[in-house]
């Protein structure tokens, strides 16, 4: 016994004195061997990595043992008994971008369940040109490519964007950093407004303060006033160690025109004496607002000092197959199960897809098809049923004449139809949509509760 455990002993020394990278996990993905090759190229000692778990999601701080752990993991695929060969893009502590082939052998017990995995890492030159990888391991390495390459140029990791109209609104969230002047955004719901100004903010001077997103379309108005003028008046809860930063105003069509003079008088008049920053966002034009008179000519021109168009999925397709596997990682992290990519032919039904609710949708999509699967991808049975049946709904075959319904359900069907255009044309506006009805906010509501128009089927 003696001699043989001297014998693992002097092999786990050999290992480990290798310049080549080699590492090993075990089937719960904790890294249980971190060799000497692997610290130098990674500059991260064995005593950091050892005992942390990694997850399939790619990670760009430099700072955090996490990021290093995660882009060691491998494919789900794996830890079912196949061995691969992975491009991936590491990165290490000092910042370096490491591309590389990483091996993966996984070692079965008597009853061919992995136990453990053990890694050999390459480096090469493009990890993207190898014939050898699958389509989901070149769209792990890609998105791994872009975050990097984001992360180098803007500082926005968390972004992505590789089509031309994303492109444009990086070079204005750049611009945006280096100010504290308002920043309206304009889009339609759901793509992803919010998560660019707190981009923004988290990547300005700012960020060690609050950012504080209110809705003027949920909120009540006299709550809404009563906390913005708390905001700007400095009337927080003092056990707070952190003091507002950015005001956040979404929805802003909805919002009333004593709090736009409220807010102009402490922005424009007090302020020298105030330090928060205004962002707005809004599903249509400003100049619509203006032309409507929902907002102040004065609160117009002080809002529009810079303006971000931010465009809708459908009208970003070369960023939808990596922003799927962007929200699929981001559903392996801290979970058991791991879902390394997608099978055949599903992204090619999100392309064909037209995505009303953009960003959101996807996301709901990706955690549906997530929770769903068995598989060690996403597969079209996973997909879920509302998503299914959209994508069946473009491909129904001629039209069959209506069957004869009574004067009062064909009158149902035919407000439900117009209620429904409406909310399409006004981008899910209610007021807007009321408005171009004749009706009053309150009686559409009651309508779409009477014709069972939940704000889901919206």
């Amino acid at each position: 016994m003696q001699r043989g455990s001297g014998r693992r002993t002097r092999l786990e020394t050999r290992l480990n004195a290798l310049s080549t990278p080699v590492f090993a996990l075990d089937n719960l993905r904790t890294i249980l061997f971190f060799n000497q090759g692997c610290e130098q190229l990674l500059e991260w000692s064995a005593e950091e990595i050892l005992g942390q778990t990694c997850d399939y999601a790619i990670d760009t701080d430099t700072e955090e043992c996490e990021s290093v752990c995660n882009l060691l993991c491998p494919p789900a695929e794996v830890f079912q008994g196949t061995r691969l060969e992975v491009p991936r893009f590491l990165l290490s502590r000092s910042g370096k971008t490491i591309p590389c082939l990483i091996r993966y052998s996984p070692l079965a017990d008597d009853q061919q369940r992995t136990k453990l995995v053990l890694g050999f890492i390459e480096r090469i030159q493009n990890p993207q040109a190898l014939p050898s990888a699958s389509a989901s391991q070149q769209l792990h390495a890609e998105l791994a490519a872009l975050r990097l390459s984001l992360r180098n140029r803007f500082r926005f990791s968390t972004l992505i964007a590789r089509s031309p109209g994303m492109q444009r609104v990086l070079r204005q969230l750049e611009l945006a950093i280096r100010t504290t002047q308002p920043v309206h955004f304009q889009g339609e719901a759901g793509a992803g407004k919010e998560h660019l100004a707190r981009a923004i903010h988290f990547e300005s001077e700012q960020r060690r303060k609050i950012f504080i997103p209110l809705n003027c379309e949920k909120l009540p108005p006299r709550e809404l006033k009563q906390t913005v003028k708390k905001i700007f008046e400095r009337d927080y809860d003092e056990s707070i160690p952190l003091e507002p930063g950015v005001l956040f105003l979404t929805e802003i069509q909805s919002l009333p025109r004593d709090i736009q003079e409220l807010i102009l008088e402490h922005l424009q008049v007090k302020a020298a004496s105030v330090h928060v920053r205004l962002m707005t966002s809004s599903p249509m034009p400003l100049q619509d607002l203006l032309d409507q008179e929902a907002i102040l000519s004065e609160f117009f021109y002080f809002i529009t000092t810079m303006q971000i168009q931010v465009p809708a999925l459908r009208e970003r397709r070369e960023d939808l197959e990596l922003l799927a596997q962007h929200f699929l990682e981001n559903e392996n992290r801290y979970q058991q199960k791991q879902v390394s990519g997608f099978a055949p032919g599903v992204l090619s039904l999100f392309q064909d897809y037209y995505w009303p609710a953009n960003l959101d949708e996807l996301t709901r999509v990706i955690q549906g098809a997530f929770e769903a699967t068995t598989e060690p991808v996403i597969t079209r049975e996973s997909l879920p049923l509302r998503f299914k049946t959209g994508i069946d709904a473009r491909s129904l075959g001629p039209s069959v004449p209506a069957p004869l319904r009574t004067l009062e359900e064909s009158l149902a069907l035919v407000e439900k139809e117009q209620i429904l255009l409406a909310l399409e044309q006004s981008r899910n506006n209610r007021t807007e949509a009321a408005r171009m009805l004749g009706l009053t906010r309150a009686k559409l509501y009651r309508r779409m509760e009477a014709l069972h128009i939940s704000f889901d089927e919206t």
